[in-house]
């Protein structure tokens, strides 16, 4: 059941991130994006790694 978790999280991620671009007109979009991968990858490294 983590992985449905995980990808919602991260879904939820990228939607912040267009609504942030979206709505401030005085914010760097590839500031925003390469927040939005970093935080992506993390997710993703940490939840799909194999059980110890």
């Amino acid at each position: 059941m983590k992985y449905p978790w995980l990808a919602i999280t991260i879904v939820l991620i990228w939607l912040m991130a267009a609504y942030t671009i979206l709505v401030r007109v005085t914010v760097k979009p590839d500031y925003i994006i390469g927040i939005a991968i970093v935080a992506s990858l993390v997710l993703g490294v940490w939840g799909l790694r194999a059980p110890k």
